[in-house]
């Protein structure tokens, strides 16, 4: 798009044409341009779509937290040893490393999990250093009377893919996600 300017000056007319703004490329990687190499749209409108997914995604966690009557992060923790924590628990390290989380982080919060008696702290019978969180009794209970309302809430969120592309976009976000933390990680460190 061009806009012309005409104005004059000491009786001489003069033209100028100015182009309108463009936007430098916010990537150089090939592979992320679009066919031409001109332009950076589509990557910019997936970087707009992951945004605008996360903070939906957000949204939904954080409705299935209230009903719970917990933080969103503290239902993150919680989804996490339900699912993995086994006969014995799960380490505070294994959580962290799930959430991409620290471990202080997930002490923090399985303090005020354990106080507020959603689950039981242990030291491992393997490893006297280490702590296992276990869900209990009635958290059980709570937790999966919750299953038909979070099946229906991700059944919707994710209702358009198919196996294949599930599992492609399982490899693709694990990938980014860790490319994601290494940049953030550089970014701190320069900017201290």
């Amino acid at each position: 798009m061009c806009i012309a300017v005409t104005f004059k000056l000491k009786t001489k007319k003069v033209n100028i044409v100015k182009k309108a703004f463009r936007s430098p490329a916010s990537v150089s990687k090939k592979e992320l341009l679009d066919n031409s190499g001109n332009t950076d749209k589509r990557f910019r409108q997936l970087i707009y779509d992951l945004s605008v997914a996360g903070s939906l995604l957000e949204v939904a966690r954080k409705n299935l937290a209230q009903k719970l009557g917990v933080t969103p992060p503290q239902y993150n923790i919680l989804m996490v040893i339900a699912q993995y924590q086994g006969k014995n628990g799960l380490r505070f390290t294994e959580v962290a490393d799930h959430l991409h989380v620290t471990v202080s982080h997930v002490t923090n919060e399985v303090k005020k999990l354990e106080k507020s008696k959603w689950l039981n702290v242990v030291t491992s019978p393997i490893d006297k250093r280490a702590r296992l969180a276990k869900i209990n009794g009635s958290a059980e209970t709570k937790i999966a009377s919750l299953g038909n309302e979070q099946r229906g809430i991700n059944n919707h969120l994710f209702r358009n893919l198919t196996k294949s592309n599930f599992e492609k976009v399982s490899v693709v976000m694990a990938d980014l996600v860790n490319d994601f933390i290494e940049t953030i990680d550089i970014i701190k460190s320069e900017n201290k």
